[in-house]
């Protein structure tokens, strides 16, 4: 069985908080292919700021919701953001600050627990 590919990706930013919604072409619940990450890597200009955000999911279940700083090196961990599938769709809101891109590009990441990343897929978009 081939894996799962990430077909499409939403963000949309608010003053507070951040959309995500990814699209995959199914088989994300096969338990056979965890762990696996959904994450978006947000661009805010040719100078940054850059941050990802997204969520690990393990053993049938979401094992860590974060907010990585590329500038600080740091990640932040959001309990409170709690993802939801419907179909091949996946969705969270997190919520972030000033120091994340109001605007500008995004690339989307559906990632396997593999050393060479062979399976990893992304798109790619403008918020």
């Amino acid at each position: 069985m081939a894996a799962p590919k990430l077909t499409d990706a939403t963000v949309t930013r608010s003053d507070d908080d951040v959309a995500l919604t990814w699209f995959a072409d199914g088989g994300l619940e096969d338990p056979a292919l965890n762990p696996w990450l959904l994450s978006v890597k947000l661009v805010g200009g040719e100078d940054g700021p850059i941050h990802q955000v997204g969520f690990r999911f393990r053993d049938a279940k979401v094992e860590e919701c974060f907010v990585f700083d590329f500038i600080e090196t740091m990640n932040y961990y959001t309990p409170q953001v709690e993802p939801q599938r419907t179909g091949k769709q996946w969705s969270a809101v997190f919520p972030v600050d000033e120091k994340v891109a109001l605007s500008g590009a995004f690339t989307a990441s559906l990632a396997f627990d593999e050393d060479d990343n062979a399976n990893e897929t992304n798109v790619e978009g403008t918020f």
